[in-house]
């Protein structure tokens, strides 16, 4: 398989970074519900088809590891402060012209983790790279789209803006980069591990993004559409059509 599909992961957060940079307020409640999309996806295909391609066989040391990617997601929201689920609210402890270097920290070692099963996954024959390709993009949209939105808001120059998206976008094109020149000296066995704690994040991020953005836990009509057009995109590419 080729390696220019890695080429494809900065899409999502580019697009989301120049949509903040663009307009914060025109594009806001069309990412609301592009969120649920992504959501839903990312459930599904953590489901579908990721946990399925992990625990072929068990081992409880894999079902450690995706309570740990869990908890880790946890632990990072301390510091991004749930930036990666698209929330859009502006800090009161964010000071104007100064980059919070903790929430873009954060946020690259959530992007950058996510990347390395992907690279992993690249010359499997199965559709399991293409799910999690799809996947990131997509929730990487939103996630951006958050983070250069409230950058923005404290008012960090228009190049400021531009370095910090095009190094953010780069995260998860740096970890497959990684794993594959990894794979080569390290048994393939171990990607799966990887992928166990990516599994935990996705978890984490995709049952966050359905149910806490849920005003009183209850779905729109909107959201609900949104919401099953995730899960069935994502039931088509796992099942290969």
């Amino acid at each position: 398989m080729s390696y220019l599909w890695l080429l494809l992961l900065p899409v999502g957060p580019l697009l989301g970074s120049w949509l903040a940079i663009k307009s914060t307020r025109q594009y806001e409640l069309q990412l609301k519900w592009f969120l649920s999309f992504a959501g839903a996806y990312l459930l599904a295909i953590t489901l579908l088809n990721l946990i399925p391609e992990v625990f072929r066989e068990f081992d409880p040391y894999k079902g450690l590891l995706v309570l740990a990617g869990f908890f880790f997601q946890v632990f990072l929201e301390k510091f991004s402060e749930g930036i990666e689920h698209g929330h859009l609210h502006v800090h009161y402890n964010l000071k104007n012209r100064v980059i919070p270097i903790g929430i873009i920290a954060s946020m690259s070692v959530h992007s950058f983790t996510e990347g390395i099963p992907v690279g992993s996954l690249l010359n499997n024959e199965n559709t399991s790279f293409f799910s999690l390709l799809i996947g990131i993009i997509i929730h990487e949209i939103p996630a951006a789209f958050a983070l250069i939105s409230i950058l923005k808001s404290i008012r960090l120059s228009h190049t400021a803006l531009i370095y910090i998206a095009v190094i953010y976008s780069s995260m998860a094109l740096a970890g497959s980069s990684i794993s594959i020149l990894l794979e080569a000296n390290i048994d393939t066995g171990i990607f799966d591990y990887f992928m166990a704690f990516v599994i935990g994040t996705f978890l984490h991020i995709s049952t966050t993004i359905l149910f806490e953005s849920s005003e009183q836990h209850h779905f729109t009509k909107q959201k609900l559409i949104a919401v099953l057009l995730g899960i069935g995109a994502a039931t088509l590419i796992s099942i290969g059509l």
